[in-house]
Parts: structure tokens; C-alpha cells; sequence
């Protein structure tokens, strides 16, 4: 787990004059539990799936992505939302 903001903040306030620091919630519409399990695929996945054999990756897959698409229920146009948090820091010698 990463840092809160504050940590940010007392790591970097010493070193500059101003720091700026904003923590935002974006929700990115996307095509379905699939597009979920690709957009993850390419980055959070990765340790996991590189250990595991075609036979096990497809299994995981498979059961990843049934579990995603109870969590992830499709709004009216069948999209799905999905929160992504972003922390901007800003800091200025």
C-alpha cells in the first residue's frame, strides 16, 4: 500500500517552498468485466499471471473476471465504472 497525501506532504515540505497535493477519483466507463480484467492485465496482474502456467492463467482469468462482473454491475448503456484514484503532487523549490 502507498502513502497517504500527508506522508507526501512531511517527506517533501522541508525540501520545498510550496507543495501542492490533490488526491482525485476517476471513473472510467469501460466495455464490460473483460475490458476490467485487460486494463489490470497490463499492469497490477502482471507478478501474478508471468508465474503462472497457460492452463492455470486461463483458469485464474476465467474466475477473475466472473468475480468482477458481480462486483462491477453495468449501468443503463451496459458500461461499466471503474474507479481509479490518482494522488498530483506538486512541489516547488
Amino acid at each position: 500500500m502507498l502513502p497517504g497525501p500527508s506522508a507526501y506532504y512531511d517527506l517533501l515540505k522541508p525540501h520545498a517552498r510550496r507543495v501542492e497535493i490533490w488526491h482525485t477519483l476517476y471513473q472510467h466507463p469501460l466495455d464490460g468485466a473483460a475490458a476490467i480484467v485487460d486494463w489490470f492485465k497490463g499492469s497490477a496482474l502482471r507478478p501474478y499471471l508471468s508465474r503462472l502456467s497457460a492452463e492455470e492463467r486461463a483458469a485464474f482469468l476465467a474466475d477473475y473476471t466472473a468475480r468482477i462482473a458481480e462486483a462491477y454491475r453495468p449501468q443503463f448503456d451496459g458500461k461499466v465504472l471503474l474507479r481509479f484514484p490518482r494522488l498530483f503532487i506538486v512541489a516547488v523549490r
